[in-house]
Formats: structure tokens, C-alpha cells, sequence
């Protein structure tokens, strides 16, 4: 049986939140519709209207205001890869995004999409929360922010009220004192990931560690924030990593997981590299850290 959906072209943000309200649940926003096309081919939604934001200007753009950097929902992941020499944040962003899938597809599917669609093994979600992201939504209501470890609340759910749209990333604290970095394990270099880890330091002027961000990805029906590993991290020198604290911290990362076994991966595996993948990310933060 042919399906159809009719689809809608918003300018701005409130003609696009306008149509959702009037169409209600029977409508559905639109990305870069990576994700989303191919759900609908499987029937895995459907929906009778189809608001498109890729011609809302006021979604797509990659900035920093002062030490915050900035990222509309509608930027895409080659985006972050051309703005990755900004800084050490979107350095660590555009490699990321490089890992996700071809240079075709990174140029349509979007930050805001791939956010949305909540999937555990999400690649932007662990380094983004690592980094202390917060997500501002809007919607009829106005406009609210929360943190983005707070924004997916389970497999494929997010926190988006009715009508709310997701407009974008706050990443706060951005200085060439951050270092941040995400190493996972797929079974292709464009696969999803079987296990991942991201880590995020700030130091001083001393090279003392004082934030860490420790988050693990598809361990988890949500992405998993490891605070004992942090709290491992925080308040050590540069030059004191050296002395078994990357491992102390691998492990406490592994002990956070809460991995299942499926067709992709077992349940031990996954515990296991957990600990490798946040003593690579460590690593490599040191590393980067050490040149200032």
C-alpha cells in the first residue's frame, strides 16, 4: 500500500512550531531525515505532514559568544567538521562527526536529527554531555533550557514536550583549556557503536585538572555519565595521569556501565572496552593538554 505525507516548508521557528500545533501528532518535524526516512520506510512511524526546517536560516550556524559556543540544531555534521580548527571542542566535535558516516550523508543528516533520534550508540551524544552541553527548546510556551543529560530519557525518547523544537547546543566554558576526545569500537568505520567513551578535562594555569566529564555510549539505554571516574581525575596534574590514575579511572568508568549482550556485542565485552576506550580518551586529552 503507497503511503504519502504532504509536506510543509517553514521560514522561521514560529511558522514552524505554528504547524505543529495545528497538525498535532500527526505531523512530524524533519531534519536531515537520515534517520527519519528510513524509519518511515520501515513503518516504524508514521505521520501525514511533513515540516521540513532545512530552510529555517535561524537553525543553521556554529559560533562562540565569549568563551560559549554555540550550535543550531539544523547545523550539519560536515559543519562541524569545517568549523573543527575553531577550537579544541569542535576540534574533538568534527572528529567525531567524521567517524559517523560518508562525507555525502554528513553534508544532510544534522546535529539537531541525530540528537533527537535518542539512540544509545548515538556518536555526538557522549562527548557533548562530557563537555556539559545544555539544549534550549522552543515551543508555544516559549523557550527553556536543560541539560543534555537530561534530554534523552530512554531508547528513542527525548524530552521534547508537544509542539517543542529543538533549537540548540550551549557548550559553556570553551577555552584552549579544554581538551576533550571520543573513542569507540564498530564494526565499520560508518557503523553505529558497539561500545564508546568520551572524556572532557579543564585545567588551570597550574595543569590541575578542575572538571572532568567521563560519559560512556551504548552501555546504556542513555548515555551514561561516570561521576566516580571523574571524581578520579579531578584535582590531579597533568604530570601525576602518569601515575595510575588513567587506569583508576578506566576502571571506574567500567564499573558505571550497565551493558547488555544482543547480536552486536556481549555484555562483558562491552564492559571491558569501556575501561580501554576511557583510557584512550584520557590519554588522549593529556596529550592535548600538554601542549599549553
Amino acid at each position: 500500500m503507497t503511503r504519502h505525507f504532504e509536506y510543509l516548508r517553514p521560514e522561521t521557528i514560529d511558522a514552524a512550531i505554528d504547524m505543529k500545533v495545528d497538525y498535532g501528532p500527526q505531523a512530524r518535524f524533519w531534519a536531515g531525515g537520515t534517520d527519519m526516512m528510513l524509519l518511515w520506510q520501515r513503518r516504524a512511524v508514521d505521520f501525514d505532514y511533513c515540516i521540513d526546517l532545512t530552510y529555517v536560516p535561524s537553525l543553521r550556524y556554529i559560533e562562540m559568544e565569549g568563551s560559549t559556543l554555540r550550535i543550531g540544531a539544523m547545523a550539519t555534521l560536515d559543519d562541524l567538521d569545517l568549523k573543527s580548527n575553531l577550537n579544541t571542542a569542535l576540534a574533538a566535535l568534527g572528529e567525531t562527526a567524521r567517524l559517523m558516516n560518508t562525507k555525502q550523508t554528513r553534508t544532510i543528516a544534522t546535529v539537531g536529527g541525530n540528537l533527537c533520534h535518542a539512540s544509545p550508540s548515538a556518536d555526538l551524544t557522549p562527548p557533548l554531555i562530557a563537555m556539559g552541553t545544555q539544549v534550549k527548546l522552543q515551543g508555544p510556551e516559549g523557550e527553556r533550557v536543560i541539560p543534555l543529560g537530561d534530554f534523552h530519557i530512554g531508547v528513542n525518547e527525548t524530552a521534547l514536550a508537544d509542539n517543542e523544537i529543538v533549537k540548540e547546543f550551549i557548550v559553556p566554558h570553551v577555552s584552549e583549556k579544554l581538551a576533550a576526545s571520543y573513542n569507540r569500537i564498530a564494526r565499520t568505520v560508518v557503523d553505529i557503536a558497539l561500545v564508546s567513551s568520551a572524556v572532557c578535562l579543564r585545567i588551570d594555569d597550574t595543569r590541575t585538572i578542575q572538571d572532568a566529564g567521563v560519559v560512556l555510549g551504548a552501555v546504556g539505554p542513555t548515555a551514561i555519565r561516570a561521576p566516580d571516574a571523574e571524581n578520579v581525575l579531578i584535582g590531579v596534574t597533568l604530570e601525576e595521569l602518569g601515575n595510575g590514575t588513567v587506569q583508576k579511572a578506566g576502571a571506574q568508568a567500567s564499573l558505571a556501565a550497565r551493558a547488555i549482550s544482543d547480536i552486536r556485542a556481549s555484555q562483558e565485552f562491552r564492559t571491558d572496552m569501556t575501561s580501554v576506550l576511557t583510557e584512550r580518551s584520557i590519554r588522549r586529552c593529556a596529550e592535548i593538554l600538554g601542549d599549553y
